[in-house]
């Protein structure tokens, strides 16, 4: 995947998972009492739901791993 479609997929998720949250907001399924503290953990959650299941196995689940521990920025 080049960066470009690295880039694009990364906005087309963001871009979709925000659009189901303002949905959300704007049909009062979110509490107003809901401040950044649940908000954050509904974004993750939502984040959570939108991975490929079963797709980051073997191999490749490993050299993610991998890649994720020793790359300290990320």
């Amino acid at each position: 995947m080049t960066k470009r479609d690295q880039r694009r997929f990364v906005s087309d998720l963001l871009r979709s998972i925000r659009h189901d949250i303002h949905a959300a907001i704007n049909q009062d399924l979110i509490p107003r009492s809901w401040d950044g503290i649940e908000l954050r953990a509904y974004i993750a959650d939502k984040a959570r739901r939108s991975r490929a299941h079963r797709v980051l196995v073997g191999p490749r689940a490993l050299a993610y791993r991998n890649h994720i521990t020793i790359t300290a920025s990320l």
